[in-house]
């Protein structure tokens, strides 16, 4: 009885945010920031790389 009440307000909730387009809004948002932050940390790497080949040569 319990699992088919949660499994009743999961299919619930999942439809609504998929009703209302507000998970692709969540996705596009997650989506922006995991490209920011890729774009950082190859930066950094690039400004990393430069600089030990500063201090070898």
């Amino acid at each position: 009885m319990i699992s088919l009440l949660q499994t009743t307000v999961a299919n619930a909730n999942e439809s609504l945010m998929v009703k209302d387009g507000k998970i692709y809004l969540v996705l596009t948002i997650a989506s922006i920031i995991m490209i920011g932050l890729f774009a950082y940390v190859t930066s950094v790497d690039r400004k990393l790389t430069q600089l030990e080949k500063n201090i070898k040569g």
